[in-house]
């Protein structure tokens, strides 16, 4: 049985992390409650979700090539966010989440300690 690891991030600079994902998930949910599901994640589950998001991230910038450079980032960054909400309710966890998948702030097989 592996033993856990855990990383301390500050308050702050976890609010920073947090202030990012929410932004661009558009989620409303607390904080803690952001931290706890990706803490609960297993190392598989987080490689998974960041994968399914990839996945859908790679049909998006082939799908966009087609379309008018002049809106394409809007565009984008709207299929973004309805793709990291499709990911969220493919695993039950809240979009913010999964932005934590794609982009931890600590090691994948790390958990959560804000101090």
């Amino acid at each position: 049985m592996s033993k856990e690891k855990y990383v301390k991030i500050s308050k702050h600079d976890f609010s920073n992390y947090l202030y990012s994902y929410k932004l661009m998930s558009n989620s409303l949910e607390d904080n803690n409650v952001i931290k706890s599901q990706f803490n609960k994640l297993s190392i598989s589950k987080r490689i998974e979700i960041k994968n399914a998001f990839k996945e859908k991230e790679n049909v998006l910038k082939e799908q966009i090539k087609y379309i008018s450079e002049s809106i394409q980032e809007d565009i984008y960054i709207t299929c973004i966010m309805v793709n990291l909400n499709i990911v969220a309710t493919e695993y039950n966890i809240d979009s913010a989440t999964v932005c934590m998948c794609v982009d931890p702030p600590c090691k994948i097989n790390e958990k959560i300690i804000v101090k």
